[in-house]
């Protein structure tokens, strides 16, 4: 079973490949391959980054933490 990575873990893993890339070092093949993890990567932690920005949002508007829901922690209710 594979652990899903933390937003964090993406993105220091995003920033280890594109060192990687930078570096010069890595044949073609291996180059396409670290590219494409990359993308994928980046993909990932922007589309979580949308995910907080819209419940950001939602919190603001509503003027209250109440009624929200996380991915890491499921559904939870506050009292503002």
């Amino acid at each position: 079973m594979t652990k899903k990575l933390t937003f964090e873990e993406k993105l220091n893993q995003l920033e280890n490949t594109i060192k990687e890339l930078e570096s010069g070092d890595l044949g073609l093949d291996e180059s396409v391959k670290k590219y494409k993890e990359g993308i994928e990567l980046a993909k990932s932690c922007h589309k979580e980054l949308e995910e907080a920005e819209d419940l950001v949002v939602k919190i603001m508007k509503d003027d209250q933490l109440s009624d929200y829901e996380t991915d890491a922690e499921g559904r939870e209710d506050k009292d503002a």
